[in-house]
């Protein structure tokens, strides 16, 4: 995450914004939302390279995962005149005009966790869309043995990269592990702890098959494992998705990292990613 100012400006570069415009000018990043360790790590790596690069960079983090706060930040940052708008969308389809609105005022607009997000100059991404997800599917039927029912989180129904995410592994599973079931569609839950955990309650509650987690969206990890160590299904139920660790590590005290792993693993509940910290 702290490789999103150089990467953004990187393609500024690319598609002919040079460096002595961009210097000294504002660059503001819009994301999901603040207060949370995800993007908290975004905002330092933000800060950061803006300092190396004599940039005045900053986040924007709205108070709730609302697409509308998102529009009300980006017409504020036109309204900034800033050089460069970054945004990671709750929802791509809401974003379009405002997007729009920002191109047509000569601002360059570089977008993360949207592919092929419309009114975007360029969209980047630290994975395979289809390699991540089907990684995360192919490790659950692992865990599982192949066998049983397992539910899906997403930050919401309309967060393009998490869903995505989903789609990849829920085909992944259907085509290769047809003793798996899935409960439901998806639950758009997992940008919230509190959410996740109480969703998490009554899906263990209602489906006493249910096995599995897959959790995309950085708070999902967190609230269903806390659903499965309160229900004492360590062993039982098994919960994957990218998360961030120091999250995970205030946790619980009994919580430990295994290295190079975007997951941790207790004595009370397991959580695990096939994929490496970025």
């Amino acid at each position: 995450m702290k490789k999103f100012m150089v990467v953004a400006l990187a393609a500024s570069l690319s598609l002919g914004v040079s460096f002595a415009a961009l210097a000294a000018d504002k660059v503001g990043v819009v994301v999901k939302i603040g207060g949370i360790p995800w993007f908290n790590a975004m905002e330092a790596g933000i800060k950061e390279q803006g300092a190396k690069l004599g940039l005045d960079a900053f986040m924007v983090g709205p108070t709730s995962a609302d697409p509308a706060l998102q529009v009300r930040a980006i017409e504020d940052l036109i309204a900034q005149g800033v050089k460069v708008i970054g945004v990671v969308p709750n929802d791509a389809k809401v974003l379009e005009p405002v997007l729009a609105k920002a191109k047509a005022a000569g601002i360059f607009v570089v977008t993360h966790e949207s592919p092929s997000q419309k009114g975007a100059d360029w969209n980047f991404e630290l994975a395979s869309s289809t390699g991540f997800g089907e990684a995360h599917g192919k490790l659950l039927a692992e865990k599982m043995g192949g066998k049983g029912e397992y539910a899906v989180f997403v930050g919401s129904l309309t967060v393009p990269l998490h869903n995505a995410w989903a789609d990849a592994a829920i085909a992944y599973i259907k085509a290769n592990h047809p003793d798996m079931t899935l409960v439901g569609e998806r639950y758009g839950v997992a940008e919230d702890v509190d959410k996740s955990r109480s969703t998490a309650l009554d899906l263990i509650a209602a489906h006493p098959n249910l096995h599995g987690f897959l959790a995309f969206g950085s708070q999902g990890p967190i609230g269903a494992g806390r659903a499965v160590e309160e229900r004492r299904k360590t062993g039982e139920i098994f919960v994957l998705g990218p998360f961030s660790p120091a999250r995970a590590r205030s946790s619980s005290s009994r919580t430990r990292f295994p290295a190079a792993s975007c997951g941790i693993r207790s004595r009370r509940a397991r959580f695990s990613s096939p994929w490496p910290i970025a």
